[in-house]
């Protein structure tokens, strides 16, 4: 891959983990401040409960996130990026456009969904 696309890639990765880290301010301060509205009944204190468990539960993803990303970037500096992680074969450009923190070419990709079961 040429220098100019990993310069592509590298600042899409920066945005997108610059807009995670922002988002993840933003979910913080609203889960500080829900339930911080005055007397509140049971039902209500229930549903704030609710609520700050997937304000939370969105962190936890936009984290695993963070790592991909920070994983993807390590693979920039290190000469290694768009490369499958299974057959050291390159990763599509067009498949990196959709999904630059991807590890693994569309083939590989394919059969490692196959081989693990659906989880419900």
């Amino acid at each position: 891959m040429d220098k100019e696309k990993l310069m592509f890639f590298k600042k899409k990765l920066l945005k997108m983990r610059e807009d995670i880290v922002n988002k993840s301010k933003r979910l913080k301060d609203d889960s500080l401040s829900i339930g911080t509205d005055g007397i509140q009944d049971m039902a209500d204190a229930a549903s704030n409960t609710y609520n700050v468990d997937i304000l939370m539960s969105l962190s936890d993803n936009d984290m695993n996130l963070l790592k991909d990303i920070d994983t993807a970037l390590d693979k920039i500096e290190k000469g290694q990026y768009g490369i499958c992680e299974e057959c050291e074969e390159p990763i599509s450009e067009k498949r990196l456009e959709v999904n630059p923190t991807a590890r693994y070419c569309i083939n590989c990709q394919r059969m490692m969904e196959k081989k693990v079961p659906n989880e419900i």
